[in-house]
């Protein structure tokens, strides 16, 4: 199913590499026309990354899943016929989506005040390593730097882990700085159409990683002595607890409520009714009191059955629980497949299954529409702007557009 939430949107896309891009490929699974500028020679970099080329169908995996529903339009914004093109388009949309920094932005003239003396109501979007404003606004960022490091992520996973080193990027703050965005600029084209007013939007990924550990940055600015880290599990609460199946896999248990029907419950479904009136665990101040021997007691039970087994012995339980998955599990999960979180695009080198954005219009999420070949749609695109073929010749021939 192909969504159309935004149909009759259109979004100039002059960007690269994965946040940013990210933002305008969400607006295109929803159904916006994104029309993505890459230079002549100079594609997107996310083009050729993992092992990905020009070849038909062959863009890397990454630009497939972030660039995903748009139409690529080759043009060089260095010339001055280049510019034009790039204006007529700007006349016909509502959006224009960037990740250049401000000296670039100048230089080649489609900073602010240049789009907006084309287009007064157009809804401008910057993407940014740390935000528009303070003395690193124009360092460039990555969301490896300025997401995971600078925003504080690697920091809470060493401390949560207990480990002395930061551990690799885990997830893909690109993403979810992208999504973060995307949901920005409908905000702003909502605003846009109650009061005739086109906000200027900014998203960074520093900033996106305040709001995605918000709770630990909060706690510091409270005082708290370990901000937002959970406690050592031999001291944490047993039923808000990580344990290690036979299999040398594991399950967490995330029972927030602890409510004493759903303790009851539990110890059923273990197999161990005795523990629901154990003196030590009856409630869960009890339980919390008692934690270190409740997690040793749980050590061994858990230690008994393999991970699937425990998916089948758990699946009624009334509490909160969770296996510990690969992403390949994550991949084929039943959850995954039913709700469409993954979703198969066809290409000329073959079958790929892409994530949907995480969000289902009417129970569905849509499917992926694929990412275009390099400059495939030029013709199209400048026909549409009234270029005949003898002007797109010519522009072609000097070097103005692919």
């Amino acid at each position: 199913m192909t969504l159309r939430l935004l149909e009759g949107v259109r979004v100039i896309d002059v960007t690269m590499w994965a946040f940013v891009p990210a933002a305008g490929g969400v607006l295109a699974h929803w159904g916006a026309d994104v029309i993505k500028i890459e230079g002549p020679g100079r594609p997107d970099p996310m083009r050729l990354f993992h092992g990905g080329s020009l070849e038909k169908g062959d863009a890397g995996w990454m630009f497939k899943h972030y660039s995903r529903g748009k139409r690529s339009l080759g043009l060089n914004l260095a010339t001055e016929q280049g510019r034009e093109v790039l204006y007529k388009l700007v006349e016909t949309a509502d959006v224009f989506l960037t990740s250049y920094l401000t000296d670039t932005r100048k230089k080649l003239k489609f900073d602010v005040d240049d789009i907006r003396a084309v287009n007064p109501n157009i809804v401008y979007v910057r993407g940014s390593g740390q935000g528009p404003r303070g003395p690193q606004s124009e360092r460039g960022g990555y969301d490896q730097a300025a997401w995971w490091c600078r925003g504080s992520l690697a920091h809470q996973a060493m401390t949560m882990a207990g480990v002395d080193w930061p551990p690799g990027m885990i997830g893909h703050g690109d993403g979810m700085a992208g999504m973060t965005l995307a949901g920005g600029i409908c905000a702003a084209l909502l605003h846009r159409a109650m009061t005739g007013k086109a906000p200027l939007v900014d998203g960074s990924l520093m900033g996106t990683a305040a709001w995605f550990n918000g709770p630990a940055i909060i706690s510091t600015g409270l005082g708290a002595p370990f901000p937002g880290s959970i406690p050592p599990r031999e001291t944490h609460h047993p039923t808000m607890n990580m344990y290690r199946t036979k299999d040398n896999r594991f399950i967490n248990l995330c029972m927030l409520g602890d409510f004493d029907e759903e303790w009851v419950d539990f110890c059923e479904h273990l197999g161990r009714p005795d523990l629901a009136t154990d003196p030590r665990f009856k409630t869960s101040s009890d339980r919390q009191k008692h934690a270190a021997e409740g997690v040793r007691i749980f050590d061994e039970i858990f230690a008994q059955r393999t991970l699937e087994e425990w998916k089948e012995a758990l699946v009624t339980t009334k509490g909160v629980w969770a296996p510990v998955q690969t992403p390949g599990e994550m991949f084929d999960d039943p959850q995954t497949i039913a709700n469409g979180f993954l979703r198969e695009v066809q290409y000329a080198t073959g079958p790929v299954r892409l994530p949907a954005p995480p969000i289902l219009f009417d129970e569905e999420a849509g499917d992926p529409p694929p990412a275009p070949d390099y400059a495939e749609h030029t013709n199209e695109i400048l026909a549409e702007l009234g270029y005949d073929a003898s002007a797109i010749d010519d522009l072609r021939a000097g070097n103005v557009i692919v």
